[in-house]
């Protein structure tokens, strides 16, 4: 009996990555965090396959782990959430019934990019677009079309 039960804990340990879980988990608490774009593959009870699409704040060593295929399984965090609204805005995911993190398998996770600046409440795409040089920003301020 104490072989069969060492064998079934065994099996069970070979089945996940153990290295990669305890870097996921260690990464919730790192202190450094980047701003990034992510869209995650969930199956569902029903074996459809539902997309979720979010912007939020993850561990800078975790992007980095998985930019450089380091790790494939575990656990990835993500703060601060908000996702685009069916109005092209983008929204705050945290409200009364939500705090604003949700937490995913690295299995799921199908691309994140790395996002140059904090996706800001309430506004669209606008916010994205590159800024206007000086000599742009000043034509359009003397009302003279560029």
């Amino acid at each position: 009996m104490r072989y069969l039960l060492t064998g079934l804990v065994a099996l069970l340990l070979a089945g996940c990555n153990l290295g990669d879980e305890a870097q996921t988990i260690k990464s919730f608490a790192d202190g450094e965090k980047v701003w990034v774009f992510a869209q995650f593959n969930v199956r569902e009870e029903t074996d459809d396959l539902e997309s979720y699409y979010y912007y939020a704040q993850i561990s800078k060593s975790l992007y980095e782990a998985m930019a450089n295929n380091e790790i494939n399984s575990g656990f990835i965090y993500l703060e601060n959430v908000r996702y685009w609204g069916e109005d092209d805005i983008v929204h705050e995911y945290r409200d009364s019934q939500n705090s604003g993190e949700i937490i995913f398998r690295i299995e799921n996770t199908v691309k994140v990019d790395l996002v140059a600046a904090e996706p800001i409440v309430g506004q669209g795409l606008e916010q994205f677009d590159e800024p206007a040089s000086k000599s742009e920003q000043q034509a359009e301020l003397e009302g003279i079309k560029v």
